[in-house]
């Protein structure tokens, strides 16, 4: 028997360290850092439409002051928040048909930041030809509304995934603020340890029940980024869901009150989000939130509780409970925003089920260096039904290995590994086709 050797004695705060290195490499956005110019090579929601009336809407984002209107042609704009002349902000600007005019001297900006009219200045005057604001590309798309904040040499074309249009599935538009970095909020993504603790067993069962389900769990690259791979056996079935890391900031996971009761093969998305940057220690994460009666069949979710600063599961936001219920019953907010409002990466200390947080760690890490010597940003390719992604739950009937020589936690790893090798593998295929592969999968791996 190894010997194990002694714990530390306790009662040594004195000599622990209280401060530490924050990763700055990763956590700080501002223009010009690394993770700030990665960032800005990509498209991002910075609203819902819902919130954008007839006036200006202010806005920061990637530590950028900013300013968003829709002319009265119903062209969006979004600009610099500072008038290029003497810096009055355009939040007071007045709309106009085409473009904004600054309250305080008369510049008139059109929503590509090109000047108009000088105010008084005639039209043959210098500042024509030497002033612009500065303005970003918009694209508005269901409900939300989308900039490019990079290179205007570099802008992707606009990404469109495959889950965003699947029959019978209503995208709702929602918007929440955390106050802190953006990366604990990312990562806690490809955390699936936590739904066992933080869901289930810490503060009672928040989600679906199956969810506090013991779980093997293993990790998969992927072309977009990573999922992680949970397999559980929940009365007589197994059940495997791949959370889905897109990046740079991008995420999708189940169906939220999901029990693994019935068959089903290839369940897609209940939410696709982005976790954008306000600043370095404010998180905006805005996306939609799917409704279908296959990842809702009990109706226990909640349609009119979807939009600005809320949604329909517990522990997102910090105003839906009292501080005292926040402490019986801890959620996501408190766990994400207790790390400091910038987590200290250098203080922690981590154990086996730690994986996918330092993966996804490396993942970026990597395509942040490469963005600082020169290279260009990934940006995937769309297949028949947009850009395929790995989102997905299967359920289907245990039937015990018929050699016998597994134990369950082999059997539930073995069966996840074949189950994501089929979800990639078939990311070339039509919707129904890859079901249909995955299916086969599933009825198979039992034979293997």
């Amino acid at each position: 028997m190894k010997e194990q050797s002694a714990r530390p004695s306790g009662f040594q705060g004195y000599h622990k360290p209280v401060d530490g290195e924050e990763n700055p490499e990763l956590t700080h956005i501002d223009r010009g850092t690394k993770c700030g110019e990665y960032l800005r090579r990509y498209w991002h929601p910075v609203a819902m439409s819902s919130e954008l009336g007839d006036l200006p809407l202010c806005l920061e984002i990637l530590g950028e002051a900013l300013v968003l209107f829709r002319d009265k042609t119903g062209n969006l704009g979004l600009l610099h928040r500072h008038c290029a002349h003497r810096g009055a902000s355009l939040e007071y600007g007045i709309v106009a048909e085409r473009g904004i005019i600054c309250c305080y001297h008369g510049w008139h900006y059109n929503i590509d930041g090109t000047l108009i009219r000088a105010g008084s200045e005639p039209e043959d005057s210098p500042v024509y030809q030497r002033v612009i604001q500065g303005a970003y590309p918009t694209h508005e798309h269901n409900g939300l509304i989308f900039a490019y904040l990079g290179p205007p040499e570099e802008r992707p074309p606009f990404p469109i995934y495959d889950t965003e249009s699947i029959d019978g599935v209503e995208a709702i538009p929602f918007s929440i603020t955390t106050p802190c970095n953006w990366l604990q909020v990312y990562e806690n993504t490809q955390d699936p340890i936590h739904v066992l603790h933080l869901h289930a067993l810490s503060s009672g069962v928040q989600f679906g029940a199956a969810s506090g389900v013991e779980q093997t769990i293993d990790y998969k690259t992927t072309p977009l980024g990573m999922i992680n791979i949970q397999s559980r056996k929940v009365n007589n079935h197994i059940w495997i869901r791949s959370t889905e890391t897109i990046l740079p900031n991008c995420n999708q996971t189940g169906a939220i009150y999901e029990e693994a009761e019935s068959e089903k093969y290839f369940q897609r998305s209940a939410m696709l989000r982005w976790m954008v940057p306000v600043n370095n220690t404010v998180t905006r994460t805005i996306g939609w939130r799917f409704f279908s009666d296959e990842l809702d069949p009990r109706n226990q979710c909640d349609r009119a509780l979807v939009g600005k600063e809320s949604i329909d599961f517990i522990g997102q936001t910090e105003d839906e409970r009292s501080y005292t219920e926040r402490q019986r019953q801890p959620g996501d907010y408190e766990a994400q925003v207790s790390q400091r409002d910038i987590a200290v990466h250098g203080l922690e200390n981590h154990g086996s089920y730690d994986t996918g947080v330092s993966r996804v760690r490396h993942l970026l890490r990597q395509r942040v260096r490469a963005i600082a010597v020169g290279e260009s940003a990934l940006h995937p390719s769309p297949g028949p039904n947009g850009i395929a992604t790995y989102i997905q739950d299967c359920v289907t009937p245990w039937v015990e290995h018929k050699h016998g020589t597994l134990d369950q936690t082999e059997m539930l790893t073995a069966f996840g590994k074949i189950i994501t090798d089929a979800i990639i593998s078939s990311d070339h295929l039509s919707a129904s086709q890859r079901r249909e592969a995955i299916r086969e999968a599933c009825l198979q791996a039992f034979d293997t």
